[in-house]
């Protein structure tokens, strides 16, 4: 059967998709507090498997703002352009390297459309995103952040979309 990518829309995320949302973001490790209402916050949402098993997450959810303050990012005056953020994004540690996440991206990106989008990762230690984010069309702005769940550095990644 293959992997299959699943796109659900807010409206559309049952307690099925959640649970395993919030198994995968938990085994991510870099996401705090109610992992099962993450999916909550999410406009769109991918979910996907090689057969039955679940290998890849990802989706658009509300911004985190404070990574447009003076104390992250420094660019304050960006935050009023961006409400969405392309985040959650994982895959299992053995299906790593295989492009799973860049087609999980492109399709989140592709289905949200024209608006605005964010995104921050790890500069130093996920090179493959920061990558994948580039060929996508963001471009890195404003300074660097250590962050306070897992001390890596962090960089903001903003794509304007066309109007």
């Amino acid at each position: 059967m293959g992997i299959n990518y699943e796109i659900y829309s807010k409206e559309n995320i049952t307690d099925e998709i959640r649970h395993v949302f919030a198994e995968l973001l938990k085994l991510q490790g870099k996401v705090q507090g109610d992992l099962l209402g993450k999916a909550d916050r999410c406009n769109l949402l991918c979910v996907t498997k090689d057969n039955s098993k679940v290998i890849a997450i990802g989706a658009i959810k509300i911004k985190t703002a404070s990574v447009f303050s003076n104390r992250k990012s420094g660019l304050p005056e960006l935050a009023n352009d961006f409400e969405w953020e392309l985040g959650y994004m994982y895959t299992i540690p053995q299906e790593a390297r295989k492009g799973i996440a860049k087609k999980v991206a492109q399709m989140l990106v592709e289905t949200f459309g024209k608006g605005n989008l964010m995104a921050s990762t790890e500069v130093t230690d996920n090179p493959a995103m920061v990558s994948i984010l580039e060929q996508l069309g963001f471009q890195r702005r404003g300074k660097s952040w250590k962050s306070n769940i897992h001390g890596n550095e962090l960089g903001l990644f903003l794509k304007y979309g066309i109007a």
